[in-house]
Parts: structure tokens; sequence; C-alpha cells
């Protein structure tokens, strides 16, 4: 699980994703994406933590291919998380880009701002197939996509694993809670 403690400042990563915040990451993080994203550097911190999480879930339970770092063809795996917040911290930074004028609006920002770009970002970088969306739940996110992705399983009979779990940024109004990117990986029984 990755969990981001905030103290009287910025957010700060454990020692292995303090490089998260930098467009050129080290090894620990090429470790866990392999070849990396093209849009790694103008990405916003969800899809980062998003992508990061859920390449190490995927990974750890061996849905990757070693030489592709993709998920086979042969499976399909499907995406949910529960949130509470959503984009709304990247939704809040273009709304300051907008302040400096409408002609200065950050372009970069405006793509990260629906809750499930991060989701996107991951299932297209790791060739997830299966359904991949957010779901909004004020109380236990986490409970909320895992029975989402239970639905799922015990629905479609081409899903062969989902991966549900809990993505958020509050906003800095909302304190003493952390960021939070944890997933599992759920299969049919």
């Amino acid at each position: 699980m990755l969990a981001w403690k905030r103290r009287l400042g910025p957010m700060y990563a454990p020692l292995i994703y303090k490089q998260i915040y930098q467009d050129q990451p080290g090894q620990e993080i090429r470790a866990i994406l392999g070849d990396m994203p093209h849009r790694w550097g103008r990405m916003d911190l969800l899809s980062r933590m998003a992508l990061l999480e859920i390449g190490r879930i995927l990974q750890t339970a061996g849905l990757l291919d070693r030489e592709t770092n993709r998920i086979s063809a042969t499976n399909t795996v499907g995406l949910i998380a529960g949130t509470r917040w959503g984009s709304l911290t990247t939704d809040l930074a273009f709304c300051n880009t907008l302040l400096q004028g409408p002609e200065l609006a950050s372009p970069t920002c405006f793509s990260y701002t629906l809750p499930n770009i991060a989701l996107a970002e991951a299932s297209s970088h790791f060739g997830i197939t299966g359904p991949v969306y957010s779901i909004f739940a004020a109380d236990n996110p986490m409970n909320k996509a895992i029975e989402e992705a239970v639905r799922w399983l015990s629905n479609d009979l081409d899903i062969s694993a989902m991966v549900a779990g809990e993505l958020d940024i509050p906003p800095s109004y909302v304190k003493e809670t952390p960021p939070v990117a944890r997933f599992q990986i759920l299969r049919r029984k």
C-alpha cells in the first residue's frame, strides 16, 4: 500500500517513492513501471500514485508478462477505485490557473480533471482491458470498490480478475487525512 503522511508542510512519500515527484524517477519506480509512460512528466500526483500501486499489485500477483510488463492478452482484468474526492485536488489546481485569466489556464491540469483519468493511465500502461472506472463513496471507498469488483466477477465469466481499491488525495482543507493508493486483486473462486 502506498500511503503518504502529512506534516506541517508538503506531503512526503515513503523512501522508495520519494522520486514520484520527479520527472525522471529512479530504479525503484522503473522496476514497477518498466517502460516509463510518455506522459509521466505531466501527470498529476493521483495518476502517478495509481500507476505505481496498481503496477506493484499486478506484479505481486504475477499478472504482468515479464518481458512486456503488461497483462497477457488471454486475461481480462478490470479496475475499480473507490474515492471520496476524485480529482478534486487537480480540479482546484486548474481553477487556480484560471485566476490568472482564461488564456493562461493550464491544459496540463485540465487533462487530469476527471477521476477516471488516473485509472485510464494505469489501464493503458499495463494493458487492462476489462471494466475500468471510479466510484464515489463518502464512507469506506475501499469496501465499495471491492463490492463492485465482486459483482463484476459474479456476473461476467470473461473477467479473470479485478483490481479493486481506494485512490484519494484529500484537498488541503481536510486535515489529518493522508493521501492513499491501495489496491488488491480479486479472482473468481
